[in-house]
C-alpha cells in the first residue's frame, strides 16, 4: 500500500512542479518589471520600527526571505545582527546592496 501512495504522490508533484515554475516566473516577472525600489522608499519606516520592536541583538542571526530592498534586512544590520537577505527579483538585490554600500540609508 505504502509504494502505491508514494507513486500517488510523485505523480502529483510531478504535475504541480510545472504549475509552480510558472508562477513563480509570473511573480518574478511582476516584481522585477518596473522599479519598485521607488514605491519601497515610502516605506522604510515600517522596517526600522519591526527591526527595532522585535528586540534584535548583536550578533543574532536573521533571514529576511522576500528582502526586495532591504527595508527591514538594513535596520536588522544596523542594530547589528548578522542579516542574509534573499529575494527572486535580482533588481531588488543590486538595490538593496547599493543602499548597504551607501551606508544603509
Amino acid at each position: 500500500m505504502d509504494s502505491v501512495e508514494n507513486r500517488g504522490k510523485e505523480t502529483m508533484m510531478a504535475g504541480a512542479l510545472p504549475m509552480l515554475e510558472a508562477l513563480k516566473a509570473g511573480m518574478r516577472a511582476a516584481w522585477t518589471d518596473g522599479d519598485f525600489g521607488q514605491i519601497a522608499r515610502y516605506d522604510t519606516r515600517g522596517g526600522e520600527d519591526f527591526a527595532r520592536r522585535l528586540g534584535l541583538q548583536p550578533g543574532e542571526r536573521v533571514l529576511d526571505v522576500a528582502c526586495g530592498t532591504g527595508n527591514f534586512a538594513l535596520p536588522a544590520a544596523r542594530i547589528g545582527a548578522s542579516v542574509t537577505g534573499v529575494d527572486f527579483a535580482p533588481n531588488l538585490l543590486v538595490q538593496a546592496r547599493a543602499r548597504a554600500a551607501a551606508g544603509g540609508s
